[in-house]
């Protein structure tokens, strides 16, 4: 059992009733809140973070071979063949 379901079942409380996000900032091996805490002194805190830079390695990753079944001459011919394409009426002078 996780701490968290300890909480849960000790204290009768959702996840949802016990979640408090603030911002915070990593320096020096210490975590130092950017924002007023509102618990009482010595409260143990589960500390969940999120990892930006994971994020956008992962975004970048998941597209990684997106293309690999795609025959990039045919493309770039049509491509070509599109941009010859006027949308545009004739210009009167």
């Amino acid at each position: 059992m996780t701490d968290i379901e300890n909480i849960h079942r000790s204290t009768g409380k959702t996840l949802i009733d016990m979640v408090n996000t603030i911002k915070g900032i990593y320096k020096d091996g210490v975590i130092k809140p950017l924002e007023e805490l509102k618990i009482k002194e010595n409260t143990e805190v589960i500390i969940v973070f999120s990892d930006e830079d994971k994020k956008k390695k992962t975004a970048f990753a998941s597209a990684a071979g997106s293309w690999k079944e795609i025959d990039t001459e045919t493309l770039k011919k049509h491509i070509y063949e599109d941009r010859k394409i006027s949308l545009r009426g004739e210009a009167k002078l």
